[in-house]
């Protein structure tokens, strides 16, 4: 596989919320939760910043392998505890995490869609404490070869 890009969003990870549905006369609309729409520009924004070069063509494969790292609790902050990244096993639940960093990734026009996506790897962590690592989200996005 060949490396295409690492990108790393500053902040907590947000999963895609669901929509909310408001009816308004005969017309019904699907509202997108403040926090999942603020979550995917930031994605976009910053994907957009740091993707170079051209999107990735339409009939390519891509594996992507999201990071998703989130503040430890207290409860983790133990001099026991280990102080390398932990898994975390909580909610949010990693699929709901991918969904919003996909639909970033869509709006940032790094590829023609998200069902380019044939590989798709989630990881979610609690950030070590060594070096005082702060929540963030790294996703690499590799091109899949053909055949």
């Amino acid at each position: 596989m060949k490396i295409t890009g690492t990108i790393t969003i500053p902040g907590e990870p947000v999963a895609k919320g669901r929509p909310r549905v408001v009816r308004r006369g005969n017309h019904t609309r699907a509202i997108t939760p403040p926090k999942t729409v603020a979550y995917e520009s930031m994605v976009a924004l910053v994907a957009s910043e740091a993707w170079e070069g051209e999107p990735i063509a339409a009939d390519v494969p891509v594996a992507v392998i999201i990071d998703a790292y989130f503040k430890r609790p207290k409860r983790l902050m133990r001099r026991k505890d280990p102080t390398g990244a932990i898994p975390h096993t909580k909610r949010p639940d990693g699929d709901n995490v991918a969904k919003a960093v996909l639909d970033g990734l869509d709006k940032a026009g790094i590829w023609h869609d998200d069902s380019q996506v044939t590989n798709l790897t989630i990881r979610k962590w609690y950030c070590a404490t060594v070096h005082r690592t702060e929540p963030r989200t790294v996703i690499r996005i590799e091109v899949q070869p053909c055949g």
